[in-house]
């Protein structure tokens, strides 16, 4: 089962950005916002992909997929705002979570592992 591809994403993130008032305040940030999500969408693309393997691997059940699949952005999302022991904690603290929500704990933890080998993207 394959995650919707980057490009898609980036076409609809576009036509979000259409219409006139839109245009007027955005028209001059408009290329720069496209770049940085040109960059972020296929990372996300990727991690989902990863997910998605791990899941398969591990035999889990597809209804916990979206459930797993927020992990991993949350934890991309720490990756690139943290590091050192806060980046720990801060991930330690969202682990826990979707172990309380009936994630398992050792699937967390291999997609937490390919998370944080994903390197973030220059500013």
């Amino acid at each position: 089962m394959a995650v919707r591809p980057a490009q898609n994403r980036i076409d609809k993130w576009n036509l979000k950005l259409e219409g006139e008032a839109l245009s007027v305040v955005t028209g001059k940030q408009k290329q720069k916002m496209l770049d940085q999500v040109s960059v972020m969408f296929p990372l996300l693309e990727t991690l989902e992909n990863d997910v998605k393997l791990i899941l398969a691997e591990a035999g889990t059940s597809t209804i916990m997929n979206p459930a797993y699949l927020d992990f991993g952005r949350q934890v991309f999302r720490l990756v690139r705002r943290f590091s050192g022991g806060q980046l720990i904690n801060e991930t330690n603290v969202v682990l826990n979570r979707w172990v309380a929500e009936g994630c398992d704990q050792d699937t967390l933890e291999k997609i937490r592992d390919t998370v944080y080998t994903m390197a973030p993207p220059a500013p």
